[in-house]
């Protein structure tokens, strides 16, 4: 093969080899080499190219060399100089569970576990020459040269454009060798400088580095007088995280990787690629440099370099190189976005101050952290599906709950995709030491069914006796199921012993009707005494009978008053007040530090009545003449019964009515037989009213707060209260008197 020779540096340390990376162990030299968990089945998703000299095999989980528990893909391996390698997504694969594709209009989250070989020093160990990941929309066996791998440098990682000699060196035939239609992100563990036909990174400092760019572009290249280099785009050579400054990725650590790709605005072409690069430990908690942060690089990428034609799919995945170095290039996939992409997210509500959510504290606002002792607190953990071919499922839960909190109940919600929810008790939450419970979840997530869990845990803050602050730190959750897993933290916070505020009830309990409004009043303090009220900093949270409100303590101070207010309740304001007691709690908390005050008691009871409202009302104006016809009733009719009675009463109406009489005395023809005014039921049947008491009307009350019935429009034009004609009535403007008789009655 004709490669390039790269200049080999002397080394003071040598690298590992396979057997030992593999060996999930704890070597005799003390380094930890725990594998990684991940995916297996990497064989049915991916393809690895019949291209000669492709050294890339996926070894299974637990075979072989392999003791872990998760397929390794080796794409080079140290010792075997000269090779390439190669592994691509199976695209278009008949059985379409197993799809394997990035989805470029949809959020696309890629993860895995990379191992660049190297040694846990600086000293010139001889590596070479790394991994690219790779999007590209030609197919699952595209590599640098159409494959023709005699022809291929080691500086290309089998993407990139080639220098094939000298007299190729122009930017356009480079560009015409890499894979086309392609987006490339390389993580380069040898400086090509320095050499005619091997500059590639004559523009770049440091051992090892990580860039992208387009490789079938002619601007990704340049020519200078020492041959062809690359322009590299989001270029990073030094990760604060890493132990090492040079070889931040030759390290001989495993590397975790998260990628996400964000769709393209509507209007644009322009997609983002998020690398958030050794972004966790082993155990699944999170990796931050000294400020807090993940090392991450938002990329913007062209999508117009896919040639989608009208395509949304693309093949991802990884290639690379040695030349006369070489080194151990490993893969343990942790996610496939095509099959499972879902969110896992945390939070911790306070529930005492207003359901408010625990976040990092801000110069604007730093109390945003703080929880008092003897808060109500939940610690949720979400998970949410969002798209993908297969469900995820078998996810076992294995939760570390924040210190300091009594917990006392824990409950998995699950919501499916019309709304509807289900319940799953957590049955190790009653045996749980040490704030730690495993659970497999009894219900898998997909885009149709369950979409959504939420995994609940609610308790007491209880920092103890203690009169100082506790801080108490995040704490890490995972959710690992087939093909997804997800970790967690949740936010650290800060507990503070509460400079109680204090409330008094200085009024007494109140016994009202319904739709009229009562205050109830109370007077707030603080327990030390040298501190004033601002009642601009205040939130009442009132409760009746469970239904909570809040309000503002300026909007119900009295009159010229800092610390005495009148709180406003009625049916209105509270629709489950009901006939008889209502307990009404109140207790208020401080907007800037969540301090939360005791809580007073009300007692309102309710009067209940049933009460009947009628309008005067007319039949329509028909012709004097008669032909033994029923007269419609006119649009005037308002008959309501309304109820602020318990739930359950019951009432009937009944009504009478005298005879029709016109202006010259004389009477409706039919109201001589008691046959005028009639009431039709819903059946048919028919009841005269005139000098006759008859059941019209009656319910049994459904809810607790008041209820309304209107009975005229539950009548059709065909029943309800009527007038019959007779053959004959005088002309005139005839009227009756109905009496209502409204019963308290089941």
């Amino acid at each position: 093969m004709n490669f390039s020779t790269n200049t080999t540096y002397a080394a003071v340390a040598t690298q590992v080899t396979l057997d030992k990376v593999l060996s999930n162990t704890v070597d005799n030299k003390g380094v930890d080499r725990t594998l990684p968990k991940g995916l297996t089945n990497i064989n049915e998703l991916f393809n690895v190219p019949a291209i000669t000299n492709n050294d890339t095999e996926v070894m299974p989980a637990n075979t072989g060399d392999n003791k872990g528990s998760a397929d390794v893909t080796v794409l080079t391996q140290l010792g075997q100089t000269n090779k390439v390698g190669a592994i691509w997504s199976k695209r278009t694969q008949s059985d379409t569970s197993k799809q394997n594709y990035i989805n470029v209009d949809k959020r696309q989250t890629m993860s895995m576990w990379m191992y660049f070989g190297g040694v846990d020093s600086f000293g010139g160990t001889d590596t070479g020459d790394g991994m690219a990941l790779v999007l590209q929309n030609v197919s699952d066996s595209a590599f640098t040269n159409g494959g023709d791998v005699a022809n291929i440098p080691g500086e290309a990682l089998g993407v990139w454009g080639t220098v094939i000699s000298p007299a190729d060196v122009v930017a356009s035939a480079l560009a015409k060798t890499a894979i086309q239609k392609s987006w490339a992100m390389e993580f380069d563990t040898y400086p090509n400088s320095g050499t005619y036909d091997s500059n590639f990174d004559k523009n770049v400092s440091g051992f090892n580095h990580i860039a992208s760019n387009y490789p079938a572009r002619e601007s990704t290249y340049g020519i200078g007088t020492e041959g062809a280099y690359m322009n590299h785009d989001n270029l990073i050579t030094s990760i604060p995280t890493a132990t090492r400054t040079s070889n931040f990725l030759t390290d001989d650590h495993w590397h975790h990787v998260t990628l996400t790709w964000t769709p393209a605005p509507s209007g644009s072409t322009d997609a983002t690629m998020t690398l958030n690069y050794d972004d966790k430990n082993m155990d699944g908690t999170p990796k931050l440099t000294s400020a807090g942060k993940v090392n991450t690089k938002v990329m913007k990428v062209d999508t117009t370099a896919f040639d989608l034609n009208g395509s949304n799919k693309l093949y991802w995945g990884f290639t690379g190189s040695t030349g006369l170095s070489s080194e151990n290039n490993l893969i343990i996939f942790e996610s496939i976005p095509s099959l499972v992409e879902a969110d896992a997210t945390t939070s911790i509500i306070d529930e005492t101050s207003g359901n408010r959510e625990i976040t990092d504290a801000t110069t604007d606002n730093p109390n945003a952290n703080v929880v008092h002792q003897g808060d109500k607190v939940s610690v949720n953990y979400n998970l949410n599906y969002l798209s993908g071919s297969k469900p995820w499922e078998n996810i076992d839960a294995t939760i570390n709950l924040p210190d300091k909190i009594d917990y006392s109940s824990a409950l998995i919600t699950y919501t499916d995709d019309a709304g509807k929810t289900s319940t799953e008790t957590i049955g190790e939450f009653s045996g749980m030491t040490n704030n730690q419970i495993e659970h497999k979840l009894g219900q898998s997530l997909y885009k149709t069914g369950i979409t959504s869990a939420n995994v609940k845990f609610e308790g007491t803050v209880n920092a103890g006796t203690t009169t100082t602050e506790t801080d108490v730190p995040a704490a890490h959750a995972s959710f690992y199921g087939s093909d997804l897993q997800k970790d967690v933290m949740t936010k650290a916070f800060v507990i503070k012993q509460p400079n109680k505020i204090t409330l008094t009830k200085t009024g007494s309990d109140v016994t009202t009707s319904f739709n009229t409004e009562v205050l109830l009043n109370g007077k707030v303090s603080y327990s030390d005494k040298t501190k004033t009220v601002d009642p601009s900093k205040l939130t009442v949270v009132a409760s009746v009978n469970g239904q909570v409100a809040k309000t503002s303590m300026n909007s119900i101070l009295a009159s010229n008053s800092t610390d005495t207010f009148a709180l406003p309740v009625s049916s209105q304001l509270f629709s489950n007040l009901h006939e008889g007691a209502n307990t009404v709690t109140i207790y208020v908390y401080n907007n800037e530090d969540y301090n939360v005050s005791d809580t007073i008691t009300y007692t309102v009871t309710i009067s209940g009545t049933v009460s009947l409202s009628a309008s005067d009302s007319n039949f329509k104006t028909v012709q004097s003449f008669g032909d033994n016809s029923i007269i419609p009733r006119g649009s005037d009719w308002s008959i309501n019964v309304t109820d602020s009675r318990q739930k359950g009463a019951g009432w009937k109406l009944f009504a009478s009515a005298t005879p029709l009489v016109n202006e010259d005395k004389e009477t409706w023809t039919n109201s001589k037989d008691g046959q005028s005014l009639i009431f039709i039921d819903g059946s048919g049947n028919t009841n005269n009213l005139v000098n006759n008491e008859v059941e019209i009307s009656g319910a049994v009350k459904s809810q607790t707060s008041a209820q309304d019935y209107d009975i005229d429009s539950q009548w059709s034009t065909s029943d309800g209260i009527l007038l019959k004609r007779g053959s004959y009535e005088s002309a005139g403007i005839y009227t009756s008197t109905i009496t209502w008789n409204l019963q308290d009655s089941i």
